[in-house]
């Protein structure tokens, strides 16, 4: 299966993931919020892991064992902040854009300083990703 796939489809988990946190926000303490999603993540996961155990390689090192560490914890405060962004009334079209928006751009940068080639398409894509969030957290 294509990469871009996989891609689109954690976009689409990432834009849900975005939602049920508003939804939920004012009805949960946020870092037992944020706690709650890591724990399904983990159970969830593990379920998956059962079905794939025996075409499944585990492969680990120091470094990739520090990254994926480091993405835990990221992923926390993605959890904790929204949570924390929504209970105080940020509105799901203000929030959404701004966060999925400003973790794109964060990647985009990021890719750049690790080597990604620059272009001025892509320039042009990350000026206008930062607009369009800009613009519409101005909107009222």
């Amino acid at each position: 299966m294509s990469p871009l796939i996989f891609a689109i489809l954690a976009a689409v988990a990432f834009g849900l993931l975005t939602v049920f946190h508003r939804l939920a926000s004012p009805h949960i303490n946020q870092v037992f919020g944020a706690i709650i999603v890591s724990i399904t993540a983990v159970i969830f996961g593990f379920l998956i892991l059962l079905t794939q155990l025996k075409k499944i390689h585990f492969f680990a090192n120091s470094k990739g064992i520090l990254f994926i560490i480091l993405a835990g914890i990221s992923a926390f405060f993605i959890d904790f902040l929204s949570l924390q962004a929504y209970s105080k009334g940020l509105p799901l079209a203000i929030g959404g854009p701004l966060i999925i928006g400003g973790s794109v751009a964060v990647a985009v940068i990021i890719g750049f300083a690790l080597g990604d080639i620059i272009t001025p398409l892509k320039v042009a894509g990350l000026v206008l990703l930062t607009l369009g969030a800009i613009i519409l957290s101005l909107a009222k």
